[in-house]
C-alpha cells in the first residue's frame, strides 16, 4: 500500500467562511444543541399555556414566547459578528502542512505544531474539513483549499496516524 504524500497548503479564510465556521463550531456540543433547542420549546409551551388557560394573557407573556424564540438566533449572530470583528483583519494567508510528523500551520506572526496523536477526531462539516484537537477546537480548512485529490489524500494521511473520522 502506498504511504499517503504530505501536503502543504495556503490559504485566507473569507468573512463568509469565518462566519460559517463560528456557526459549524457552535453545533460541535451535544449540550449545546440541547441548550438552542430547548429554547423553542419553552416557547412553543408558554404559547400553548397562553391559549389553552382562561386566564387573561397580557403583552408580556408574548414578549417572553418571542425572546424565547430569539434567543438562539440572536446568539448565533453575536458569535458570528465576534467572528468577524476578531478575524476581519486578517488579511494574511493560513499556512498549513501535513506530515508524518502532524498538522503545522503558521503565518508571520506565529507558527504551531500539533502531533498526530493531539488531534481527537476529524470530520468534514458546513464546507470544512476539521481536525479537532479539543471538543470546540479544530484546524478547520475550507473544502474550496483542497481539491478532491488532495481532500482524500490527507484523510489518508491523518487516518495512517490513527485520527478517526466522526460521523456527520
Amino acid at each position: 500500500m502506498d504511504q499517503p504524500q504530505d501536503l502543504r497548503l495556503s490559504f485566507s479564510p473569507s468573512p463568509w467562511e469565518r462566519v460559517r465556521l463560528a456557526a459549524v463550531m457552535q453545533f460541535q456540543r451535544r449540550l449545546f444543541v440541547v441548550f438552542i433547542l430547548a429554547w423553542p420549546m419553552v416557547g412553543v409551551t408558554l404559547a400553548v399555556i397562553a391559549l389553552t388557560s382562561d386566564l387573561p394573557v397580557g403583552a408580556t407573556v408574548w414578549r417572553l414566547v418571542a425572546f424565547c424564540f430569539a434567543l438562539m438566533p440572536v446568539v448565533l449572530a453575536i458569535s458570528a459578528i465576534g467572528a468577524l470583528i476578531v478575524g476581519g483583519r486578517m488579511r494574511e494567508p493560513l499556512n498549513y502542512a501535513f506530515d508524518h510528523g502532524g498538522v503545522h500551520v503558521w503565518t508571520s506572526a506565529f507558527q504551531h505544531t500539533h502531533d498526530w496523536t493531539q488531534i481527537v477526531r476529524m470530520k468534514r462539516s458546513g464546507g470544512f474539513l476539521l481536525f479537532f484537537v479539543s471538543p470546540r477546537q479544530a484546524h478547520a480548512i475550507p473544502l474550496r483549499a483542497l481539491p478532491g485529490p488532495q481532500e482524500a489524500a490527507l484523510t489518508a494521511l491523518a487516518r495512517t496516524h490513527g485520527v478517526g473520522a466522526a460521523a456527520g
